[in-house]
């Protein structure tokens, strides 16, 4: 009975769905909407948003899920007042509306570390410098609004995975989606193959060979994070030996393979090669769990380098150590370097402003294509964030990932947690990754920090409470707080 009267206060919502798309279908076939159309449509986008909000408010988890998954679309954006807004940036936007109307009982006070005032200080100094010295403040203010909604999701992690259990349960969500956007890739790149689409493929990226993107921001991007998640894959298939992990393993693996990126495949080798030390060392990897791992990836190479090998031939084959312009993305990226370096030394102390390389350089200024007329960016995130927001900006983003660090560390020697160091090991691929290409001004990277600051401040604050836990326990996943 309580079920059925619930159901019965709920307002049945088929006249407002047809309504909405009554507003959509008109506003697509007639030729000149005018400002009615644009407040209908307007309309529409804020009832749809309403009810996300509603939805997200009940199962707060729903929000972590559209965090993680906006994180890889960001290839996806539409025009906002003149600004690309991109999936994360409407996720991160939504899941802040529905904080308020969260259930009390989903609510757990977070316990706040010192690396979360170091990151809101870094958020600080992007507005600063975009305001202060920038040649173009409405743009870089702009530009550093959007670093700082990528950024939040670190924050909203920590205000909903306050206990372990939560963690968990969100730490797997970033596991589906590190396998689902590294399939989406995999399709992409095998329908091309195929049957020639363009879905998901940027033509032409490397000469004559296509780089693969998927739904993510660019080929570096993908192979980035399906490198990541393959990383987190084998680490906790050594504890759990599910055979589901293994074959999100060969998923990720295929996702790191095909999107072409050497960067991306040289950080996940040596990740893997610290954990295989770390597993010897604390002899978590059995011989049957290795066995099968290793023959996992042997069918999955098997299948793959047929394809492959060709294409990583002849991307290998560009490049020369005593000519750097012999291959193109190296020459580009050393260019960009030099002309960064002299923007740096004009404003050593507060930068330039967020994103600010693109409005003092353009392509064609740097010679790569004279019809070019747009702006240009920095491939490596140190350079970026120093070029951007100066000594004090990198100097603070520095002192978070040391101080996150250090805190892991002194976690991990008390107690193996798998989850954490799946995270730690993944976040060694993008440190890698990030010297070839910039990802920190985009969500996904801050969703997986955000998951380490949690497991920091959870494990933490269980040690501190229990008076610390015995030394040297191998990954004990399922101990309780």
């Amino acid at each position: 009975m309580n079920s059925i009267s619930s159901r019965a206060a709920i307002p049945n919502p088929t006249p407002l769905l047809f309504l909405m798309a009554a507003i959509v279908a008109w506003y697509k076939l007639s030729d000149d909407t005018g400002p009615i159309g644009a407040a209908a449509v307007s309309l529409v986008v804020a009832i749809l948003a309403a009810i996300v909000v509603y939805v997200m408010s009940l199962r707060p988890v729903l929000a972590i899920i559209a965090l993680a998954a906006a994180g890889t679309m960001a290839r996806l954006y539409v025009e906002v007042f003149g600004m690309k807004a991109r999936p994360e940036h409407f996720a991160v936007v939504l899941c802040c509306l529905s904080i308020p109307f969260w259930p009390r009982q989903q609510w757990h006070r977070p316990r706040w570390i010192l690396p979360d005032l170091f990151l809101a200080l870094y958020m600080a100094s992007n507005l600063v410098s975009s305001l202060v010295m920038s040649i173009a403040p409405a743009k870089t203010l702009r530009w550093a609004m959007q670093q700082i909604l990528v950024i939040l999701p670190y924050f909203l992690l920590r205000l909903f995975c306050t206990d372990r259990e939560r963690f968990r349960k969100c730490f797997r969500i970033l596991l589906v989606v590190g396998a689902v956007q590294a399939a989406i890739g995999v399709f992409c790149f095998f329908s091309n193959l195929v049957f020639g689409s363009e879905f998901g493929m940027e033509i032409g990226q490397y000469g004559s060979i296509p780089g693969t993107y998927g739904l993510n921001y660019e080929a570096n991007i993908l192979g980035a994070i399906s490198a990541a998640a393959f990383v987190m894959m084998v680490t906790m298939y050594f504890q759990e030996r599910k055979r589901i992990l293994l074959w999100g393993t060969v998923i990720t693996y295929a996702g790191m393979m095909i999107a072409l990126s050497r960067a991306a495949i040289m950080a996940a080798s040596l990740a893997f090669g610290v954990l295989v030390i770390v597993s010897i060392k604390l002899k978590l990897a059995d011989r049957a769990g290795v066995k099968k791992l290793a023959t996992t990836l042997l069918v999955a190479s098997l299948i793959l380098f047929p394809v492959v090998t060709p294409l990583y031939t002849e991307r290998f084959s560009t490049l020369d150590v005593s000519d750097i312009a012999a291959d193109d993305n190296t020459a580009v990226r050393v260019v960009t370097v030099v002309s960064a370096a002299d923007n740096i030394v004009a404003h050593p102390i507060l930068g330039n402003g967020t994103s600010s390389f693109q409005l003092l350089m353009s392509n064609q200024e740097l010679g790569f294509g004279g019809d070019v007329e747009g702006g240009t960016w920095i491939g490596n995130t140190e350079l970026r964030v120093l070029h951007d927001t100066g000594i004090i900006g990198l100097t603070l983003l520095l002192c978070f990932f040391g101080s996150l660090a250090l805190r892991s560390r002194k976690i991990l020697q008390r107690e193996m947690k798998p989850e954490l160091i799946a995270l730690l090991l993944a976040c060694t691929v993008y440190a890698v990754t990030f010297q070839a290409t910039e990802g920190t001004l985009l969500e996904f990277f801050w969703v997986h920090i955000g998951f380490i600051g949690c497991a920091v401040s959870i494990y933490q604050n269980s040690q501190t409470v229990s008076g610390g836990s015995r030394e040297g326990q191998a990954f004990s996943g399922g101990a309780s707080a």
